[in-house]
């Protein structure tokens, strides 16, 4: 018998459905968000695609949301979305969607769905010889950046766009070994759990517990912040890894491309 979930209904909405634990990014920030009832189209200014994050909406009313994300987007002068889609969407919406043309995800930095997970206990700490914490300076932050785009595989454009703000971005954590910046992590700090936007380690120095030291940092932030939970939407690679640490699966969100150039 599957042992009882610990994972509250208030995080395992939160793992689902991030956009609506997480606050609007504050004034003055580069990241674009526009709520709309049942979703919520993001973007880079300067990047080649948005997001959309969807909560609710019903397969009939599909059509007129993505005209008006593609409007959205194209004014910013982009031509690809990348849509997320929890399984505790409407039925019917995911196959909707595939109907109309999107597909799955098949270019970095997203995959064809990730898997939600929550962590509601403290994991285990990072090995002794790996500082885990956030960027004590800009020129950690920029080599964090660095690390990012390689992990992710960002296109140049991409790229540039992200460089472009990096100064109004500068908040990460980062990993040390010897002083010497070797991997990066990124959290959001939500109303009832802290979201792991990403992380990555440097090629030649994984295996060294840079990774694990790093969701002990967040957990560890997150505690301080009065909310004990992680979530993050796990790809291929981590979510084996977080399920070691004490991540429990709490759903499935696909992710859809939509090309409109």
């Amino acid at each position: 018998m599957a042992a009882e979930s610990t994972v509250s209904p208030a995080v395992r909405h939160a793992a689902l459905f991030a956009h609506d634990d997480l606050p609007d990014p504050p004034p003055g920030h580069p990241f674009q968000l526009i709520r709309r009832p049942g979703y919520a189209i993001g973007a880079f200014p300067g990047g080649t695609f948005g997001t959309i994050a969807v909560t609710a909406i019903e397969p009939e009313a599909f059509d007129g949301v993505l005209a008006d994300v593609r409007a959205a987007l194209s004014e910013e002068g982009m031509g690809r979305a990348v849509w997320f889609v929890a399984d505790a969407c409407p039925t019917g919406l995911l196959e909707t969607m595939l109907a109309r043309g999107l597909l799955p995800s098949d270019e970095p930095p997203f995959e064809p769905y990730v898997t939600a997970m929550a962590l509601v206990t403290a994991p285990a700490p990072g090995p002794g010889d790996v500082e885990a914490r956030l960027a004590a300076s800009f020129e950690e932050f920029v080599e964090a950046r660095r690390i990012s785009d390689d992990a992710f595989e960002m296109s140049e454009a991409d790229r540039q766009a992200f460089e472009a703000r990096s100064r109004d971005l500068y908040r990460t954590y980062v990993a040390l070994i010897d002083g010497e910046v070797i991997a990066f992590a990124a959290a959001i700090a939500g109303a009832n759990a802290t979201y792991l936007s990403g992380g990555g380690t440097r090629a030649d120095r994984r295996g060294r517990g840079a990774y694990r030291s790093l969701v002990r940092a967040r957990w560890d932030g997150a505690v301080e912040r009065g909310t004990p939970a992680l979530t993050v939407g796990a790809g291929a690679m981590s979510g084996p890894i977080l399920e070691r640490l004490g991540f429990e699966p709490v759903g499935r969100i696909d992710c859809l491309v939509d090309r409109f150039e």
